[in-house]
């Protein structure tokens, strides 16, 4: 599948985001990535210096506007348009609703809800002057499906406006050809994983999907390629869930 379009990816140096930059790098694409860390985004070149021409990079706090703002002028400069935003940055640490403090409660918001609100009002105007667009916004299963064991509510309320913002967005701008959609997954074997726990507990998690395993990075980037090709050119405001089975229900 051969992608001639320009993507901005926000919080691109690790685990989805990146994995998605380079799938789309290899397809063709051009891309713009964001991170906050400038060295993971320089690696980021140096493990691609076949696609170097197809690179730009932004480093940047995404809950900043000027942030937004420096994607979409470098996306305009480099190549000219902005097909296709994708609103990855974030994080997930499960955390007791009691526990979560205020900084904690104020940096989701800064990421998930500011980041992604302003960045899609920075990149739009591009899109309508250039006849359409798509926006993926990278939600969470854990909005509609909360589990015990794994209490999340600072990150899902933040998780849960960005679901409420795809429908906003794809109704208001479907006249003008730009769709927007939500991929929501449940736990993806990726580096953040690796990080808030061991191997055994990760694969723990994986039973609590009735597929009875963890999904993969390259599940999530199957369907962001669907999005972005002719497949889901009829295709918006939707939350897809990317999940297992958690959302239809419970195998317990």
């Amino acid at each position: 599948m051969h992608i001639n379009k320009t993507v901005i990816i926000t919080g691109a140096s690790s685990g989805m985001g990146k994995a998605i930059a380079q799938a789309l790098v290899e397809a063709g694409a051009n891309v713009v990535i964001n991170a906050r860390s400038k060295e993971k985004l320089e690696a980021f070149i140096a493990a691609n210096q076949a696609y170097a021409d197809q690179i730009r990079t932004v480093v940047g706090d995404i809950s900043q506007p000027s942030t937004g703002k420096a994607l979409q002028q470098t996306a305009l400069e480099a190549f000219g348009a902005i097909d296709v935003l994708i609103n990855n940055a974030g994080t997930f640490v499960p955390k007791p609703f009691l526990e979560v403090t205020e900084d904690e409660l104020d940096g989701y918001y800064g990421t998930t809800v500011k980041g992604s609100f302003m960045t899609a009002q920075a990149v739009i105007p591009a899109m309508q002057n250039q006849g359409g667009g798509s926006i993926i916004n990278i939600g969470s299963m854990w909005v509609e499906n909360p589990i015990e064991v794994t209490p999340a509510a600072a990150s899902q309320v933040a998780k849960g406006a960005m679901h409420t913002l795809t429908r906003h967005l794809a109704i208001e701008f479907a006249k003008d050809n730009i769709r927007v959609n939500t991929i929501a997954p449940a736990v993806i074997d990726t580096p953040l994983y690796d990080q808030l726990m061991d191997k055994e507990k990760l694969q723990q998690l994986a039973g609590l999907h009735p597929l009875r395993k963890l999904g993969q990075l390259e599940d999530i980037i199957a369907w962001v390629l669907h999005l972005i090709g002719t497949g889901g050119n009829f295709v918006t405001g939707q939350t897809l869930f990317v999940d297992g089975g958690i959302t239809a229900g419970s195998h317990a």
